[in-house]
């Protein structure tokens, strides 16, 4: 992931993102010096494009938001950060997997993407250098798609044109104190799925030395199936999960099964593989969230992991194949990150942490799928997508027959009364997703889509901070993130608290 042309670049992307929305408070910075190297090849655009994808994880901020966190008793608070999100408060933190670090990341993302839009552009277009447009553009659509999961309202059609979202940029500034305006989550929305729309197409699969660190089009398919999950455009999930998936699923699932029978490090090497099948886009950024995810007071505790991995989640009552690894509260956790150090300088030792982590999974297009199978009423094809899927999660042999609607009525019968997403639900539609909601919520473990499920389902989230109960309602103005400081400074309209 780091080539010349990263490096070279790095900088440069970093303070044009700064300018853009998190400006410094460096005044003297008028102009930015162009001391770039000139983009002037395809091969420099493909090189530049590797920094168009986020160099922080999310992860953090998100499951410990979320009810996959818990209070360790026995630790003392380990961080501010920690102890901030926990408590939903606004964090002033700077710090790797801070929100303020994600938000400048995600726009040095887009400031790559732009750059390279711009540099296909000089170079005259055309269908030469189509492959390069579609990777930029799918990748600006991310970027902003990400940033407005943490920092907006879930989408509600029926407020999205009042809700506030972000600035979607598309100029690759040259200036460092550009200003921007906050549209509405339904004109911000429109932007992202024109981005996406226009780009998919223009893929091109043959184009990538390492294809898995790339928007593919199967991972582009995969993003909009969590694009349009989110949208609650069921025909599109179910289209763009077709042709990510394809004609055999199975081959694309994670096997929880087979993983379990490596090593504490050979598990943490295989989440994040090019070798796993499951594994879409994989990305490696600046981030200490392996260390973090188990020894954090406020994550998952002894308690939470004894209970999602309780058979009465699992649709069958049967043992979950998820593993959670220790034997106290400092330790629990599924070891699904590898972290390296990129040296910056030998003799003093000195470099940075950074974490190999997945970033989109085919599993996810197929518990999309399920989903919108569920809200669409193809009942039968949701059982049929359960029966490829739950095989590879079960702990013991799973006979599929037993997999049945009749079943699943039964186990589910009165459950998922507590979701109240933007669109309304029956009965059976409630208790379908509630069994979704549960595979979702140990599927996704520690990487942040629970705190994603929970905004757009209204779901209530309680934590316990030594004798204290906190409690966040559905509306509750601290579930979106506050802008930063910086970014706040130069004139970005504030979350509403």
């Amino acid at each position: 992931m780091n080539t010349p042309m990263k490096n070279i670049l790095y900088t440069t992307t970093r303070i044009v993102a700064i300018g853009l929305l998190f400006a410094s408070c460096d005044k003297f910075l008028d102009e930015v010096p162009d001391t770039r190297t000139e983009i002037d090849t395809p091969e420099k655009v493909q090189e530049l494009l590797v920094s168009a994808y986020p160099d922080a994880l999310y992860m953090d901020i998100a499951e410990t938001m979320s009810d996959n966190a818990g209070d360790k008793i026995s630790l003392t608070e380990t961080s501010i950060l920690n102890t901030e999100l926990y408590q939903w408060k606004d964090s002033k933190e700077t710090r790797q997997d801070a929100p303020t670090f994600y938000w400048g990341a995600a726009w040095g993302a887009i400031a790559s993407a732009n750059h390279a839009l711009e540099a296909v552009e000089k170079l005259g277009g055309g269908s030469s250098l189509n492959y390069l447009k579609g990777e930029a553009l799918v990748a600006r659509a991310y970027a902003h798609f990400m940033l407005g999961l943490l920092w907006c309202k879930p989408y509600n059609p029926a407020t999205a044109s009042s809700d506030l979202g972000l600035p979607y940029v598309t100029a690759a500034e040259k200036v460092v104190f550009a200003k921007y305006t906050r549209l509405s989550v339904e004109e911000y929305y429109k932007a992202i799925e024109k981005d996406l729309e226009e780009g998919l197409p223009l893929i091109d699969n043959t184009s990538y030395s390492k294809p898995k660190f790339h928007f593919t089009k199967e991972a582009a398919h995969i993003f909009a199936t969590r694009f349009y999950l989110v949208k609650g455009e069921w025909a599109k999930v179910i289209a763009h999960a077709n042709e990510a998936l394809g004609s055999n699923p199975a081959a694309k699932v994670r096997d929880i099964n087979k993983i379990n029978t490596l090593t504490t490090l050979q598990r943490q090497a295989q989440y994040s593989s090019t070798s796993e099948p499951s594994n879409a886009l994989i990305t490696g950024a600046s981030s200490v969230y392996q260390r973090n995810l188990s020894r954090n007071k406020y994550g998952m505790t002894a308690t939470l992991s004894v209970y999602l991995s309780q058979r009465s989640l699992h649709p069958l009552d049967m043992p979950w194949a998820y593993d959670f690894q220790g034997g106290n509260e400092n330790i629990q956790n599924i070891p699904k990150y590898q972290e390296y150090f990129k040296v910056n300088n030998v003799s003093a030792g000195t470099g940075y942490p950074y974490g190999m982590a997945t970033l989109l999974l085919y599993d996810e297009a197929l518990l999309n799928r399920m989903e919108a199978y569920v809200m669409t009423g193809q009942t039968a094809k949701f059982i049929e997508d359960l029966k490829v899927y739950l095989p590879f999660k079960t702990g013991e042999t799973l006979d599929v027959n037993n997999i049945t609607e009749t079943a699943l009525n039964t186990k589910y019968n009165g459950k998922g009364t507590e979701l109240s997403p933007a669109y309304t639900l029956n009965t059976p539609q409630r208790q379908m997703l509630q069994c979704l909601l549960d595979l979702r919520r140990i599927e996704f473990v520690f990487e942040g889509l629970r705190w994603f499920d929970i905004k757009r389902f209204g779901l209530k989230v309680i934590h316990q901070k030594g004798n204290q109960t906190l409690e966040l309602n559905k509306g509750d103005l601290r579930r979106e993130l506050q802008i930063p400081e910086d970014a706040l400074a130069a004139g970005i309209t504030p979350n509403p608290r």
